[in-house]
């Protein structure tokens, strides 16, 4: 059996992974800012996020250490070798490919590759997957993550993909480990929209989640 690591502890205690995706990154350090100090601690920034693989190697000297930065969009062994030279803790692909499973073993790196239909699961799990990502999740909604749980108990799954703090309890409930949020939560942050509401945001999906467990 491949050995796999147990999903990382800011992603358990929190259930909330953000995914800071945008094509100008010029206001990184301030979405980052804002996220961990309204109490997100797992943050993924997309390797397609210009500026992404700087600010992921300076937002590890700035952020508290609670604060788990991992790298998201993560298809090719260049891609993850790029990624763990600029310091990420974990993975993150909307695929499964098994040349990146093996770095991120090869490393000790959380990996969360991207799946949908029941093989595919099975599969990304087979390789070591430290949990699935279920993508895109809004696509079929709660009611299918539910049926995917069923005959996989002890797969982690993390549904990503239109989730906000209006749907993250149904996921929760549904048996996700924690939900990703991406747009729905960023908004206008990257774009020069307001750093106060994004916080909000944060708080709300937090606290949906909390109360959803």
């Amino acid at each position: 059996m491949i050995p796999r690591l147990a999903p990382g502890a800011a992603l358990t205690a929190t259930g909330v992974v953000a995914i800071v995706r945008g094509t100008r990154g010029d206001r990184l350090a301030d979405v980052l800012d804002t996220l961990a100090a309204a109490g997100v601690r797992c943050l993924e920034i997309t390797l397609n996020t210009p500026g992404a693989r700087d600010e992921l190697r300076a937002a590890r000297y700035r952020l508290p250490a609670d604060v788990e930065l991992g790298a998201g969009t993560v298809r090719t062994v260049a891609e993850a070798s790029a990624a763990i030279a600029a310091g990420a803790s974990f993975l993150v692909a909307p695929n499964t490919n098994p040349d990146v499973a093996a770095v991120a073993r090869e490393h000790g790196l959380a990996y969360y590759p991207g799946a949908l239909t029941p093989g595919e699961v099975a599969h990304a799990w087979d390789l070591g997957a430290t949990a699935v990502k279920i993508f895109p999740a809004s696509a079929f909604g709660p009611r299918y993550l539910r049926d995917l749980a069923e005959p996989f108990r002890d797969i982690p799954l993390l549904p990503t993909g239109g989730i906000g703090p209006d749907t993250a309890a149904d996921y929760i409930a549904a048996g996700a480990i924690a939900v990703g949020a991406g747009g729905s939560l960023i908004g206008d942050a990257l774009d020069g929209g307001s750093l106060p509401a994004l916080a909000d945001r944060a708080q709300q999906l937090l606290t949906a989640e909390a109360d959803a467990r």
